[in-house]
Order: structure tokens, then sequence, then C-alpha cells
């Protein structure tokens, strides 16, 4: 069986935060977007568990940059920005 890859953009928000808790119990590797300026409070517990990818959403290279990374077998997105 193969292990799911899973992509979390908004991970380090509440509902991102998360959903990498559960994905991760679930026996996922679990794959995050950050951007420079994102609070990291909500993901501080799972530093080792999960990996962070540096990516600015509203850059396309970035974006391919973050998938060419984490080369997902799921995605979610939970992005909100203040």
């Amino acid at each position: 069986m193969t292990t799911m890859r899973l992509l979390i953009t908004g991970i380090t928000g509440f509902v991102g935060s998360h959903m990498a808790e559960y994905a991760l119990a679930q026996g996922a590797a679990v794959f995050g977007s950050a951007h420079w300026r994102s609070r990291t409070e909500n993901i501080d517990h799972l530093r080792g568990k999960v990996q962070l990818v540096d990516c600015d959403l509203r850059d396309s290279a970035s974006v391919r940059r973050l998938l060419a990374t984490s080369s997902p077998t799921r995605e979610m997105n939970h992005v909100g920005r203040r």
C-alpha cells in the first residue's frame, strides 16, 4: 500500500493544523505550504512530523516548486489571509 502524501495549504491555521494532526494519525506523509509571514504556533508541536515548504501561493513558480517538492496524492486548501 502506498502512503498518502497530503499537501495542506494553510497548514498553519486552525483548520489546517487540525487536518494535519488527523492525517498524521492516519499514517499520511504531510506537507504544508507556509509563507514567510505565517504564524506557526498552531503547528509548533508538529515540527519534525510535517514538512513545511516556503511558498507564495500568488506566484506560479513558487506553487510549481511546492508541488514538485511535495508530490501530493491529495491536496487540501485552507488558505486565509489577514
